[in-house]
């Protein structure tokens, strides 16, 4: 008779995390370790900004403890919200190198001695050292253990980029490998992958004029935000007061 073992239930840490913070940190590279050092990180420092306020209130307005906690909830939301700009960035930019990396190789593909394997392996000196080198560099090693199957093709296009084109777009390779050599393939594999590649310049583009345009607003809401702190705080010490007298 067999024992099952129960699966061990997930750190304080992670658990304490938002519904997708985990998963954003470790596909950008995060070890379990590395994040529970920044959960941590993130809890203590609200807790450095909120704790004085919340002891400080037994002593003095009890209003100061309500203050310590919104202090605490903003600083924790605040350092999601920045944990997931920076995945944005980090999955824009990674959707990019790929996208460029499926230009490049078209010309290769092109030339008639070359293999996707040796095409793959030119490139590994030609891409810069980062996430998608690390993903190119698993593809070969793959593409060695399971020469006659589309799983390495498909890891990649899943780490690489994630999306369905990708998917399609590596598929495509793996079948033209195996049972084809017409170049119209890699051609039409070329128009994709350009017009892709415009898509996210002019993804760009239009992230910059956006960012721009928020400008005006964030310093407006920024005095807002100052202005409307201050009213509240004298109408609670108005009441303050008048409770006393």
């Amino acid at each position: 008779m067999t024992e099952t073992k129960a699966n061990p239930k997930p750190n304080i840490w992670v658990r304490m995390a938002e519904s997708k913070l985990y998963e954003m940190c470790m596909e950008m590279g995060f070890t379990e370790e590395r994040f529970i050092k920044y959960q941590k990180k993130r809890f203590f420092r609200a807790v450095f900004f909120s704790l004085p306020l919340i002891i400080a209130s037994f002593f003095f307005q009890w209003w100061w403890s309500i203050i310590g906690f919104l202090i605490g909830g903003f600083l924790w939301w605040n350092e999601y919200k920045r944990a997931t700009k920076f995945y944005n960035n980090f999955n824009f930019n990674k959707q990019l190198e790929y996208q460029k990396f499926t230009r490049m190789i078209i010309p290769y593909l092109l030339q008639s001695d070359s293999t996707i394997y040796s095409v793959f392996s030119k490139m590994i000196e030609r891409v810069e050292d980062g996430h998608l080198k690390g993903c190119l560099e698993r593809l070969l090693i793959e593409m060695n253990e399971y020469p006659n199957a589309d799983t390495p093709f498909v890891n990649f296009a899943k780490a690489a980029s994630g999306t369905d084109s990708a998917v399609l777009f590596m598929t495509t390779l793996f079948d033209y490998q195996q049972s084809s050599s017409d170049p119209t393939i890699i051609m039409e594999l070329g128009q994709m992958s350009s017009e892709q590649l415009f898509e996210g310049i002019d993804e760009i583009v239009s992230y910059k004029i956006r960012k721009f345009s928020f400008y005006p607003t964030k310093l407006t809401m920024s005095s807002f935000v100052v202005t409307l702190g201050y009213a509240i705080c004298m109408i609670i010490d108005a009441f303050s007061n008048t409770g006393l007298s």
